[in-house]
């Protein structure tokens, strides 16, 4: 893989989890959406963004927090 690629495909990976971290109502109740296959729930709990009983962790919270700095900072833009 091309090291130049790796920062991108990670970014779009990090907000396709915050995508799903979204949907997270706590112990194991996630509501996805269609367009969000299962797999990214449990990629979210291997990658330490959910934890085993199925809450956010410290690490899915920051996640969000940076996906909506980021985007309340691409709507201020406009």
């Amino acid at each position: 893989m091309n090291t130049l690629e790796s920062p991108v495909i990670n970014q779009r990976l990090e907000e396709d989890i915050a995508d799903v971290l979204e949907f997270l109502y706590g112990a194991r109740m996630c509501y996805l959406p269609r367009k969000h296959p299962d797999e990214l729930f449990s990629l979210a709990t291997r990658l330490g963004y959910i934890d085993p009983d199925g809450h956010l962790t410290r690490k899915g919270r920051g996640l969000l927090a940076r996906q909506s700095q980021q985007n309340s900072g691409i709507n201020n833009q406009f």
